[in-house]
């Protein structure tokens, strides 16, 4: 009697939104006054930067700001735009793989289970991810739909990742850290650009873009950029008997910048999707009750809409208003789900007095989900609307003997938990102009998911007496982290550098599933046993994160990671679902080897080497068993043949046949060796 995959989960699109997108993108580039040749972009110019240089690479999600990175009190890794394309990742979570402290595991040709500091689930409940401020965090079932996160890669000038709790800046749910992805403006990516490639597992890769400018009323240039994309995944290895994970996705959009002024600085951005995702079991089970019949295919679709303004007042002052409306829809084999997301964002900053310096903002939500079940799954109310306001404010003092001091909260109210309390102090000491000292003490919140508080669905047959009964829990509270950080940067030499964070987290009021007291149902006459999502499960985290950077040449770069990471669970419950066993569902030990070579005739290799420990174990397994450890190698050689043509062949976990990354054996695929070529041809 348990549900699996409930919160650890696994449509067409809108024809019409897809239609007003590819309008929109089309009344953007028309009527088209001239195209540049791509110039010089941050790629290019990030492959020169110098040791010194990466450490102060301005990052802007641990503050809302602009800064440093080795000034920011926080434990935070930049992604450039020069390593995702140096490792030839293809999509977001490839990308991220070699940042301390983040535990990426492909679970199906399609999912990934991709979590900070621990709660390693398919979901990653925990982990708030952003896009370009957008927030793609599903209230459904608390967490990310990996599988439909779609992006022309070279389009991403960077990926900021914030290990630990964000919730004092960026609300519920970023609870052990931020993953903020960052395009780049349509400014850099001008001119034509194609790319096709094929592989034994990336069967088909076909991409075009082209970005342009046109001139306002006033002479000043709009720049644009339009692309579309499509993809398509042969099956892992899939265990037999089971659906296969084979998928593809296509994929439309457009960005617009303009700048009329020097004050103020315009975007305008939306893009549409339209996939078939297999999947290797139902997203989700309820033992005892039939299967959906295979083939498992989930149609997804949606798109978004995004604006933003940058008005700058002062030279430290300045504002934003960011507008957005998301839409996702997704048929699954077990539900469908329809999801529409209206978020506004106002943020400030203003100088406070000649020092320090005033962060605030505030932020209104709404969210309507129509969700029906197919059978087995079912909430009620099957539609749903969910409001949410919040604001912040942080104020960021210098205090003697350079050490920066900044101190914030955020104040929110959501129609899941109610209002919230959210609030962080940190300091970074500058011991010298290379090293740096930080710590940290946040609180942070994940707030109740729809089938946590909606849930219906009947365990038992129907019309069964005594009858079992999965309930929603309108009394179910957030579960909250207290979390202590301390961080080390230091710089020996100018052309290495080394990041330590230590952290240690208490949690209380984790979820659980807990039987309810038995009643009788007056008009069935059934006598009813409830099984109900409690706050009945605490615990701690104990972690190291470490990072170094090494280029004793022009032409190499070395970076090597490790982390370590001890979780304690206490079940307060009868914990029926065995949550308590997210515990060990995160590799102890994770160790990264990156290297980067520049060698003669436009030749770029790399090589990513990655070892992880053993999974412990996970709640889907009865037993108590995780997966075992493994060791992978992956390989890409670049050469730019001429100024317009690069081609490029990659070789993916190639120490083996296959592997197991994550899940149970009747919910995963193992990962299969693959090679992958591509070209790519500069207009």
């Amino acid at each position: 009697m348990v549900v699996s995959g409930s919160t650890r989960g696994h449509g067409p699109a809108a024809g019409t939104l897809r239609a007003a997108l590819v309008a929109c993108a089309a009344a953007a580039v028309s009527p088209v006054v001239r195209a540049q040749q791509m110039p010089t972009t941050q790629v290019s110019e990030l492959k020169q930067l110098s040791i010194e240089q990466l450490a102060n690479v301005e990052v802007t999600s641990v503050s809302r700001g602009p800064q440093p990175l080795s000034q920011a009190a926080a434990a935070v890794a930049v992604v450039t735009s020069d390593q995702i394309a140096r490792a030839g990742a293809m999509s977001v979570p490839e990308a991220i793989r070699y940042v301390p402290g983040l535990n990426v595991a492909q679970m199906t040709a399609s999912q990934w289970a991709v979590s900070s500091r621990g709660f390693a689930s398919v979901n990653s409940p925990d982990l708030l991810v952003l896009s370009d401020g957008r927030s793609i965090y599903t209230p459904l079932f608390s967490g990310v739909f990996w599988d439909v996160q779609d992006y022309v890669m070279p389009d991403i000038d960077r990926i900021e990742v914030v290990r630990g709790p964000g919730g004092a800046l960026w609300g519920s749910n970023a609870v052990n850290g931020v993953s903020n992805i960052i395009t780049k403006s349509a400014k850099d990516t001008q001119g034509g650009w194609l790319e096709a490639g094929g592989g034994s597992e990336e069967s088909a890769l076909a991409v075009a873009q082209y970005g342009g400018e046109v001139d306002d009323s006033t002479g000043n240039p709009v720049y644009y950029r339009v692309f579309g994309k499509y993809q398509d995944h042969a099956p892992e290895d899939y265990p037999a008997g089971q659906s296969s994970d084979q998928w593809d996705l296509g994929h439309v959009g457009f960005r617009t910048d303009w700048s009329p002024d020097s004050a103020d600085a315009f975007t305008l951005q939306g893009d549409a999707y339209d996939g078939r995702i297999g999947q290797v079991s139902p997203s989700i089970n309820i033992i005892g009750q039939p299967e959906p019949a295979s083939p498992l295919v989930a149609g997804v679709g949606g798109g978004n809409v995004l604006a933003h303004w940058d008005h700058t007042m002062s030279g430290d002052s300045d504002y934003e208003v960011r507008l957005y409306y998301d839409y996702t829809h997704r048929n699954d084999p077990v539900f469908t789900d329809d999801l529409g997301t209206l978020d506004i964002d106002f943020l400030e900053h203003l100088p406070l007095g000649s020092e320090q310096r005033i962060t605030w903002g505030l932020t209104g939500r709404t969210m309507d989900d129509i969700d029906h079940g197919k059978g087995i799954f079912t909430l009620n109310p099957p539609d749903a609307r969910y409001n949410l306001a919040s604001g912040f404010v942080q104020d960021e003092v210098p205090l003697p003997h350079s050490v920066h001091l900044t101190l914030g909260t955020k104040l929110e109210h959501n129609d899941f938990s109610g209002f919230e309390v959210q609030p962080s102090g940190r300091a970074a000491w500058d011991l010298s102009g290379s090293q740096t000292l930080w710590g940290a003490i946040s609180r942070a919140v994940r707030v109740p998911t729809r089938i946590e508080q909606d849930e219906d669905i009947e365990v038992t047959a129907p019309d069964s007496n005594p009858a079992v009964l999965l309930l929603g829990n309108r009394n179910f509270r957030a579960e909250q982290v207290l979390a202590f950080e301390l961080g080390y940067r230091w710089r020996p030499l100018s052309d290495l550098s080394l990041d330590l964070a230590a952290f240690r987290n208490r949690y209380t009021g984790l979820a659980s599933l807990e039987p309810g007291t038995p009643y009788t149902d007056m008009v069935t006459g059934q006598t009813i046993y409830p099984i109900l999502t409690e706050n009945m499960i605490d615990g701690h985290a104990t972690g190291l994160e470490s990072l170094a950077l090494y280029s004793p040449v022009a032409w190499w770069r070395l970076s090597v990671n490790y982390s370590y990471m001890e979780m304690r669970l206490d079940a307060l419950g009868e914990d029926l679902n065995r949550d308590r066993y997210f515990a060990g569902a995160t590799p102890r030990n994770q160790f990264g080897v990156q290297s980067y070579f520049d060698l003669p005739h436009n030749v770029e290799l790399y090589g990513g080497l990655r070892v992880l420990s053993a999974i412990d174990t996970l709640p889907e397994i009865v037993d108590g068993t995780g997966d075992p450890g493994y060791q992978e190698l992956d390989l890409n050689a670049i050469w730019r043949a001429t100024a317009h043509l690069t081609v490029s062949l990659q070789g993916n976990s190639l120490l083996h046949a296959s592997h197991v990354e994550y899940g149970a054996s009747f919910e995963r695929s193992a990962i299969e060796r693959s090679v992958f070529g591509r070209l790519t041809w500069d207009l």
